[in-house]
């Protein structure tokens, strides 16, 4: 091709390309049409277009200073410390209403008999789960699905006094059933689609939370 030619072809598609209206990247995501809308407590998210909607990922790490606890109900005053670290992905379909949403967390309550530590008894979770949606963008019709390590008590000479591991589910409108091993003080017993409070006893979990953070058991 003559010289005088190709310059001339590139200045017209120079021109065309200077003409031509500017195109959004398809990537670029509108964070504010998103239904539920992203939890702050996760902020910064990273969002991004898929063929099937939009999907962000964020994170969270909280800490918290030794504070009094009451919950557990001790004889003597005790003190929690909590940390969490905690991974979460949302999935929008393509009207950008949330339908499905994956978890990991790991978890730590401490508790120790004054308001410094140290820590004499600690409770660590360490779960995957999934939360999926009967009616798209409303958290009030979530089912959830939890797998992984759902409570160690373990005191601080490392003894393990209880752990809860397996699988939990809970339907929308339904009742919550476990599936796994539960280890309570040296006795390990196997559930399959078991009710809560067939494995989950509520006064005796606190009241051991008391006994090794007060050095009783």
């Amino acid at each position: 091709m003559p010289k005088t030619a190709a310059v001339g072809l590139a200045a017209a598609l120079l021109s065309l390309a200077l003409a031509s209206p500017a195109v959004a990247r398809p990537d670029v995501v509108d964070e504010s049409v998103l239904v539920p809308a992203l939890s702050g407590s996760f902020a910064p998210w990273s969002c991004h277009l898929t063929p099937h909607g939009t999907v962000c990922a964020g994170e969270r790490r909280l800490h918290y200073d030794w504070t009094l606890d009451d919950e557990p109900g001790c004889d003597v005053p005790v003190y929690n410390r909590r940390t969490e670290q905690r991974h979460q992905i949302r999935y929008y379909d393509q009207d950008n209403l949330n339908d499905f949403r994956r978890f990991r967390t790991h978890d730590i309550d401490e508790y120790a008999l004054t308001d410094d530590g140290p820590a004499t008894v600690s409770i660590r979770t360490d779960v995957r789960w999934t939360e999926d949606f009967a009616v798209p963008g409303d958290d009030a019709t979530l089912s959830y699905v939890a797998d992984g390590v759902h409570w160690k008590i373990q005191g601080a000479n490392g003894a393990i006094v209880y752990m809860v591991v397996g699988r939990m589910v809970t339907p929308y409108g339904g009742d919550t059933t476990f599936t796994g091993h539960v280890t309570q003080d040296g006795v390990t017993t196997r559930y399959v689609d078991a009710s809560f409070d067939d494995f989950f006893d509520e006064d005796w979990f606190f009241s051991t939370i008391c006994e090794v953070a007060t050095g009783a058991r």
